[in-house]
């Protein structure tokens, strides 16, 4: 690892977070290549490359023309004080209509900052919170770390791994079955939405894997968020509310060896699509991926959130607002990209794992606990942030390729390997 924190205006090492979740995706490729060819790989990363990458959104581009998905400029998505003094997030994504109208109809305002602002201000936080997760829609108060570890939800957080790998069916073991890069020959089928899932599976897809993206018609992804995060993926729509169309998913799903979820978890018992109904369907064994935004136990399980509701949460934002209101990290995102890096290396380790023992395996992760272990990295001392930017001013490396979209510009590969054949990482 090139570089040391601060590079960017923040308490935490941002540089050293993101290099990091990287090494771990580079370690468990190179892992898999030694097994398969008995090569070995020593990796390295700058980690002001690394930096971009907690935000690799900002540099997409369609014909030169940036196709940024623009959820920081969504009026309804942001930090607002209530009535108490204390402060809430809320988010409706790029925006997501259904949530968008959500919010609208529930505070009976008009589509603009002021308005929402004036009326989150005439709640008591935690009521406002509880209201709006029995409606369905992204809320969380600001914790301070401290604070957020003495609730029921931060301390059952607090006592898992930040990524955590369960076997939870035998099998026979699998060997990787191609030979021209790590995942050559493996079979992904990614049933998720938004940034943490997309881009773990692109990492998938970076390195070999087939991967095939599922989408609900009534739901589409914006074009910046497709452009952004499907690079190397076959995409195709089903409603899963239509049995035949189910039957196809759980029939894809049978013949995967990896199925990626961040939808609720609500939605997978719904259509049958739970690690352990995918494991007893498997032909030989399965990895399941599932993200959600506050963990997979516990009271808030099932409450929907995005990378931002992550930082608020957890602490992060109300450490990098120091003595002021809370505030997101320098370059907006945070969760959704650790979350995402730190998916690919579990699922990249499961799959190893069912190479050697077999089985399937339940690999599990939220927005919060990535937020969590970025603060756990510890804090650099004020005087140190002084002289660095407050915002990623630094060149980026970028690649363009040409696409059914013309030419589609965006992040050149951090991590340089020593001995494992990539076009895109080859040293």
């Amino acid at each position: 690892m090139r570089g040391l924190d601060p590079i960017i205006r923040s308490p935490h090492k941002l540089g050293e977070a993101s290099a990091t979740a990287q090494l771990l995706i580079g370690a468990a490729a190179a892992a898999i290549w030694e097994t398969r060819t008995g090569e070995r790989s020593n990796l390295s990363i700058d980690i002001v490359d690394a930096l971009h990458f907690l935000h690799p959104t900002h540099y997409v581009s369609q014909a030169g023309h940036s196709i940024n998905v623009g959820a920081e400029f969504v009026e309804t998505n942001g930090i607002f004080q209530c009535e108490d003094g204390q402060y809430v997030m809320i988010e409706a994504g790029p925006p997501y209509p259904k949530l968008l109208k959500g919010y609208l109809d529930f505070f009976d305002c008009g589509n603009n900052k002021k308005s929402i602002a004036r009326e989150i201000a005439k709640w008591n936080a935690k009521e406002l919170e509880d209201a709006l997760a029995a409606a369905g829609l992204p809320c969380c108060r600001a914790f301070s770390r401290e604070k957020w570890l003495e609730t029921e939800q931060g301390s059952l957080l607090d006592k898992v791994p930040v990524i955590e790998i369960e076997k939870i069916a035998d099998s026979a073991p699998v060997p990787f079955p191609g030979t021209f890069s790590p995942l050559d020959g493996i079979r992904v089928l990614d049933f998720t939405h938004v940034l943490a899932g997309p881009r773990s599976t692109r990492s998938l897809a970076e390195y070999g894997a087939e991967v095939l993206h599922v989408s609900a018609p009534a739901y589409p992804d914006t074009l910046a968020q497709h452009l952004g995060v499907d690079v190397g993926k076959r995409c195709t729509y089903l409603d899963l509310r239509n049995p035949d169309e189910l039957a196809t998913m759980h029939r894809l799903a049978s013949q995967a060896d990896v199925f990626a979820s961040t939808y609720r978890n609500g939605v997978n018992r719904k259509f049958h699509l739970t690690p352990a109904e995918l494991a007893s369907r498997s032909e030989r064994g399965i990895v399941c991926m599932t993200a959600n935004a506050y963990g997979h136990q516990g009271p808030w399980s099932d409450r929907p959130g995005f990378d931002q509701n992550g930082q608020v949460v957890s602490g992060f934002a109300v450490r990098e607002g120091g003595e002021g209101p809370p505030k997101f990290s320098p370059v907006f995102y945070l969760a959704d990209l650790m979350t995402g890096y730190f998916a690919a290396a579990g699922m990249m380790a499961a799959l190893l794992r069912r190479s050697i023992e077999g089985g399937s395996y339940d690999v599990k992760l939220s927005l919060a606990r990535s937020a969590m272990w970025v603060e756990e990295l510890g804090l650099l001392p004020l005087n140190e942030q002084v002289d660095v930017p407050s915002d990623d001013i630094y060149p980026a490396k970028l690649n363009t390729i040409d696409t059914v979209y013309g030419p589609l510009s965006f992040l050149a590969a951090p991590l340089r390997f020593s001995g494992l054949e990539l076009p895109s990482t080859k040293e």
